[in-house]
């Protein structure tokens, strides 16, 4: 496929997903490649590998494939992945910030494939930190000082920022949440992790009403049982992490290194992510991409996205379709009810009049003759 400027390459790739085909191999205008060009429209859902070769390297597909059609013989074309799946586990990097909801969102919806793949995963979070230049930094982290704001710790001003459309206005919030979630990481493992940060989504980030802070931070902490022992452990790495080269220096030179702009990043296995960000569709490029294991992706299909799409189309349009009937039914056999009530009470009100009307007719006819008579004997 050649691209052209009327169409971006995410949406190339939709479309030959959604006439069912298995890769997208699609020439570029350009010998030189950029990496942004695989997302270059993150609104289009895409789970298909899709491939961006250089303009020469398609200018001889090209070449070849009219020779081919010229002397009507066929073309196949093998793709392979080489290297990818010999490591026999998965390695996810989550770059990202304790008060970002996208990477917290991914914990809750990720869960499910966490589950499933088990022991192949290796999970590691990466925290981003900034350095703002001429700021305070205050390298007391302890529950005393929670109330601080100022934004830095370090003296290489390890900073957090505020997260107004969260309404977290205190930034050292951020800052702390960042350094406690990379300890408990560090000292208790992964699954401790993942309790945490599901419980911490589940009890202080509501979106309308965030938690963001110490004590919610440590009752989500009790929640999951921590000890008085684990309680000392933690307030004991942190204290380091802050005063010593660390995890926090470590994180903040990663994201240099791999010059990570935005967040949340994924990278799975050390190669960025750049599909959409449903836990389904990632579960769906590590099986195809990075883990040959059939008992765990088993009836993973190419096909099952747009199928689930279809059918999950095609069941909300006969609930709607049905909701309608269902409603008109109910307005018509209501409404011929109340007519049939009206029309009864009409009639039984008309007969009512009627059988009135006769009888002061009648009273008035026997009154009208038994006055004659009084007339007349008066007489």
């Amino acid at each position: 496929m050649d691209h052209s400027i009327d169409c971006s390459y995410a949406h190339k790739a939709a479309n030959v997903q959604k006439r069912g085909g298995r890769v997208m191999l699609i020439a570029s205008d350009s010998n030189i490649l950029e990496e942004e060009y695989n997302v270059d429209d993150p609104t289009e859902m895409v789970s298909i590998p899709t491939i961006i070769i250089e303009k020469d390297f398609g200018d001889i597909i090209r070449e070849y494939t009219k020779f081919k059609k010229d002397t009507n013989d066929y073309i196949v074309l093998s793709i392979k992945f080489t290297g990818v799946k010999e490591g026999g586990f998965v390695e996810i990097e989550l770059f990202m910030r304790s008060d970002d909801l996208k990477a917290r969102n991914f914990f809750t919806e990720f869960s499910y494939y966490k589950e499933k793949l088990g022991e192949k995963l290796k999970f590691v979070p990466i925290y981003k930190y900034s350095k703002i230049v001429n700021e305070q930094y205050d390298n007391d982290i302890s529950f005393s000082n929670s109330k601080s704001n100022i934004p830095c710790i370090k003296e290489s001003r390890m900073c957090a920022t505020p997260n107004r459309p969260m309404q977290i206005e205190n930034p050292r919030t951020i800052l702390l949440e960042n350094i406690r979630e990379s300890c408990i990481f560090q000292e208790f493992g992964q699954e401790i992790y993942w309790k945490y940060m599901l419980q911490f989504n589940e009890l202080c980030f509501d979106i309308k009403n965030p938690l963001f802070n110490d004590e919610c931070a440590l009752s989500v902490l009790k929640k999951i049982s921590f000890s008085e022992n684990d309680f000392q452990t933690l307030n004991k790495s942190m204290i380091q992490l802050v005063n010593y080269e660390s995890k926090v220096d470590n994180d903040y030179n990663t994201f240099n290194k791999r010059k990570i702009y935005s967040i949340p990043d994924l990278f799975i296995n050390g190669v960025p992510y750049r599909g959409t960000w449903y836990s389904k569709y990632i579960f769906r490029s590590i099986c195809n991409g990075f883990l040959d294991d059939a008992k765990i992706c088993e009836g993973i299909n190419p096909r099952e996205v747009i199928y689930n799409q279809r059918v999950g189309n095609g069941v909300l349009i006969f609930i709607i379709v049905m909701i309608i009937l269902v409603t008109s039914c109910s307005l018509m056999f209501y409404k011929r009810y109340i007519n049939k009530n009206l029309e009864d009470a009409l009639s039984e009100r008309i007969e009512e009049q009627t059988m009135k009307s006769i009888s002061q007719y009648q009273m008035f006819q026997d009154n009208k003759k038994h006055g004659s008579q009084l007339e007349l004997v008066s007489e």
